[in-house]
């Protein structure tokens, strides 16, 4: 491997602080009521909104034959619900042990799932009809690098769907202060806010790599009933979906 490669490596994923954080989460990834609930419910809202955005665009009925990249996978909650509905799907996530509880769990629902370790490069030079970018642009150092290969990962007229948290006072006080020091949702330094991404600038990276946004939408949840919906309010969690021509 050589120095360019190296540096690339460690440009396109998050931080080795990170992924030892996420490392030690990964036995209970799929325990619905540990300390990644808010996960699992995060999940059962964005897997319908994911079904119905890659039909739409596709004019499909089903996800049966549409391949689907999932980036930063984690312990394949995603992943499973995208095969379970019938797409082929391969999952990359950087953190050792979140991809081998991913194999194992995959193994045990029945679902034939392509789980890679590593970023985004380990995919470099293939393509999909839909790139699931899910709560990663946050955590990795740099951003335009980490952009620009996933953009390369959509295939002619596929759909890239990002995930993120705002950058303003807003996302500071919810997602951080809220939740990981008040709420306790979350592990403390999960999130580090300089590393928010604003919907302006991850369209202009989109762009960049003639990736057109057309439609986003917020997700917004209740601190008291825990539920969690969609809506229009971007100012902290926020999904882009772009599309490139055909």
């Amino acid at each position: 491997m050589t120095a360019t490669t190296n540096l690339q490596h460690r440009r396109l994923e998050p931080d080795q602080k990170e992924i030892d954080q996420f490392n030690g989460l990964a036995d209970v990834w799929w325990d619905a009521g540990g300390p990644m609930w808010p996960l699992h419910k995060l999940n059962n809202l964005r897997a319908p909104f994911v079904q119905q955005a890659i039909q739409t665009h596709f004019g499909a009925d089903s996800l049966k034959g549409i391949t689907i990249l999932d980036i930063g996978c984690g312990a394949g909650l995603l992943a499973e619900a995208m095969a379970t509905l019938g797409a082929t799907v391969t999952g990359v996530d950087p953190a050792i042990r979140n991809i081998l509880i991913a194999r194992q769990h995959a193994q045990q629902s029945k679902l034939n799932i392509e789980y890679l370790e590593g970023s985004i490069e380990v995919i470099e030079g293939r393509c999909f009809d839909v790139v699931l970018n899910m709560e990663v642009v946050e955590h990795v150092e740099d951003l335009i690098a980490f952009m620009a290969a996933c953009n390369r990962a959509v295939a002619p007229g596929g759909l890239e769907i990002v995930a993120t948290l705002n950058r303003n006072i807003r996302s500071f006080i919810f997602a951080i202060v809220g939740a990981e020091y008040i709420l306790g949702w979350l592990p403390k330094g999960t999130h580090q806010w300089r590393k928010f991404v604003t919907p302006t600038e991850l369209t202009r990276l989109l762009a960049a790599d003639e990736l057109k946004t057309f439609d986003q939408a917020g997700v917004s949840v209740n601190p008291f009933t825990r539920a969690y919906r969609v809506s229009k309010d971007t100012r902290v969690n926020y999904m882009l979906l772009a599309a490139r021509h055909a």
